[in-house]
């Protein structure tokens, strides 16, 4: 038994908190406007909720409050085909149809909406990567069930 090495523990780590801000929450009606009627499960409603959530907590105070950010396109076609993005745009004109086989309907605008979404979580990961916060939160991110080539799941584009 005494050949035996002795057991290697590592130091633990100690960091000082610094002064960034602890996490980013992104807001404002450009993100409020990602929703898909009154009647459907995923409403225009939502953000609204998490606001005055976040608000009646007395949270605001703790969060850094970031400004929607719109995506370039060529971010979008980082994982979308090229004709699905023109095909959201011309629905997102005239709102009409389906981006999906029947859980994503099409509105107005619902190209820029989606747009803001994505910017928005981009934009987080740099700031993250850059130390400007150490976490972020998008209330209408994480959509993450739309197709190189279509919508799905209430989902027009990922943003993963």
């Amino acid at each position: 038994m005494g050949n035996l090495a002795p057991i290697h523990r590592p130091q633990r780590l100690v960091t000082t908190i610094d002064k960034t801000p602890t996490v980013c929450v992104y807001g404002g009606d450009e993100l409020a406007r990602y929703g898909f009627g009154e009647d459907h499960p995923f409403g225009p409603d939502r953000f609204h909720v998490f606001w005055k959530a976040l608000a009646e907590r007395g949270l605001e105070s703790r969060i850094c409050k970031s400004t929607p950010v719109p995506a370039e396109r060529a971010d979008i076609e980082l994982f979308h085909t090229s004709a699905y993005v023109d095909e959201v745009i011309r629905r997102s004109r005239d709102g009409s149809g389906y981006l999906d086989m029947g859980d994503t309907p099409a509105f107005v605008g619902v190209y820029e909406a989606a747009s803001y979404v994505v910017g928005s979580t981009l934009d987080a990961v740099d700031r993250m990567i850059r130390g400007e916060c150490r976490r972020a939160f998008v209330p209408i991110a994480g959509l993450h069930h739309a197709r190189r080539d279509s919508a799905s799941g209430f989902c027009v584009f990922n943003d993963c």
